[in-house]
């Protein structure tokens, strides 16, 4: 049966790439994957590869199967885990059944944030993700959050933290609610901000990150 290898490519920095990632991709004929997924993997590539873009996914994805159903061994490369807000869904609404799907994990953002911030995946109560939907998730976050629930976000570019902290508390939440924004994590420029929505909502912070609201601190703060 022919078969599509859909691999975790981890965080951001290389050391916490999997080996069973590295291997998957050296075997591989055709590798396709986003380019910062791709620079992770340039010395195990030894054949194809090809650039993962928003507006050519479904192309990608097509090339894939032909090359699969060809006897072509093919990798997917989804940034952090596939099955973490990466391309699992996508891949399995498109996927035929006569293509097999194996897949590798990765080590996904979710990990290094709770990680860093000493919280229980446990604990967690929602995670939701607002990349290109800043609207329709709101109602989620504003009821888990009115419920005590420790709510982990990934906030869209239309929708940074700063702004889902004045929506929570524009909506009746308590600003002095427990908040932290994690950006760049494993990446040198890493930043961790600890404090509560009133300071979140002042400030500024990168696209690449994650929010986490009504936590329990443990570790060191930092505002």
């Amino acid at each position: 049966m022919a078969k599509i290898f859909l691999i975790g490519a981890g965080p951001g920095a290389s050391e916490h790439v999997t080996p069973a990632a590295r291997e998957s991709v050296r075997r591989a004929t055709v590798v396709i994957g986003a380019e910062r997924a791709l620079e992770l993997f340039h010395e195990d590539i030894k054949n194809e590869a090809y650039t993962l873009k928003a507006g050519n996914i479904d192309e990608l994805l097509q090339r894939a199967l032909k090359s699969a159903h060809e006897g072509k061994l093919v990798a997917l490369l989804s940034t952090g885990d596939p099955t973490f807000f990466g391309l699992l869904k996508t891949t399995l609404e498109r996927l035929p059944s006569d293509i097999e799907l194996e897949i590798v994990p990765g080590i996904s953002s979710l990990q290094i944030c709770t990680s860093r911030l000493q919280i229980c995946l446990e604990e967690i109560g929602l995670i939701l993700s607002f990349h290109g939907r800043p609207d329709a998730e709101r109602a989620r976050l504003l009821e888990a959050v009115k419920s005590g629930k420790t709510a982990l976000v990934l906030p869209d570019p239309e929708f940074q933290p700063n702004q889902i902290s004045k929506y929570l508390i524009d909506s009746g939440i308590d600003p002095k609610t427990s908040t932290a924004v994690c950006e760049n994590l494993t990446y040198a420029n890493e930043r961790i901000t600890q404090g509560d929505l009133r300071t979140i909502s002042s400030g500024k912070f990168d696209t690449m990150c994650m929010m986490v609201v009504g936590f329990r601190r443990r570790g060191p703060q930092s505002v």
